[in-house]
């Protein structure tokens, strides 16, 4: 015995769908199109470089050296990135690359200094961060300005966060020296590492060669920082004190400021 269909079937079996969807909703609101690459990075603390921010410049300078074509916007709000981190690619497509695989879109190839990269990331990146957030002299008047947007007792939290997690940052990276977060220690290493850029550098003009590299991205993003802050730090004197030895890293930060 056959089953009867039910009515609402039999109601969609006589209509006729000549299109999909049936309704088409304009959207409320369409980006304008971009022509080029724009580039997000904090807005700079000085007129000498386009951002005083480590990794921000050191990804700006990158794009640089590699003639890559970009338009630069400046924001404070680091959510806005895929990985709530600046800086940020956005491609015209609509695609976003957080600063952790920019490099990756640059197609850079096999870089030869990786030792020394590895000595500047070791040596000078915590004691760039340390003077930034650890350092009380140093977040009054650097990291502060990271917070600026927001309202005192926001900046409060905000802060605390923010220097709590960098100090277990750099206390777990030094636990060859010991349990307790040493900002002396911190600023030999950065010492150290300027020891042997200054010999790699030699009467050259930049420290990959002919050519400034991955390498010189990282340093002078982080001697910049050293050099630009409106504190002292033992590793802005030594680059500053009269007949410094450091000099010829001071003029390098100099020209490479030229190119950026």
């Amino acid at each position: 015995m056959a089953t009867p269909e039910a009515p609402l079937r039999e109601i969609l079996k006589s209509i006729s769908f000549t299109q999909f969807p049936l309704c088409h909703i304009e959207p409320f609101f369409v980006p304008e199109p971009i022509p080029r690459p724009q580039l997000f990075v904090y807005p700079p603390t000085s007129s000498a470089t386009p951002t005083t921010d480590v990794e921000c410049l050191r990804i700006l300078a990158l794009l640089k050296f590699t003639n890559y074509e970009f338009d630069l916007h400046y924001t404070s709000e680091p959510n806005s990135s895929p990985n709530a981190q600046l800086p940020y690619l956005l491609l015209p497509d609509g695609t976003a690359i957080d600063n952790q695989h920019i490099e990756d879109h640059l197609s850079l190839g096999d870089d030869d200094n990786v030792a020394y990269y590895a000595l500047a990331k070791h040596g000078l990146v915590p004691a760039t961060e340390y003077l930034v957030w650890v350092d009380p002299a140093g977040f009054a008047g650097i990291g502060g300005r990271y917070l600026e947007g927001y309202s005192a007792v926001v900046q409060m939290g905000l802060g605390w966060i923010r220097s709590s997690g960098i100090a277990r940052k750099l206390q777990s990276g030094m636990a060859e020296y010991g349990a307790a977060l040493d900002g002396d220690v911190i600023y030999e290493n950065a010492v150290r590492a300027l020891d042997s850029l200054l010999v790699l550098l030699g009467e050259g003009e930049f420290l990959d060669g002919e050519r400034p590299g991955r390498l010189d991205a990282l340093v002078f993003a982080c001697l910049n920082a050293f050099l630009d802050a409106p504190v002292k730090s033992p590793v802005r004197t030594l680059l500053t004190q009269h007949e410094s030895k450091y000099k010829p890293l001071v003029d390098y930060v100099l020209r490479i400021t030229e190119k950026v």
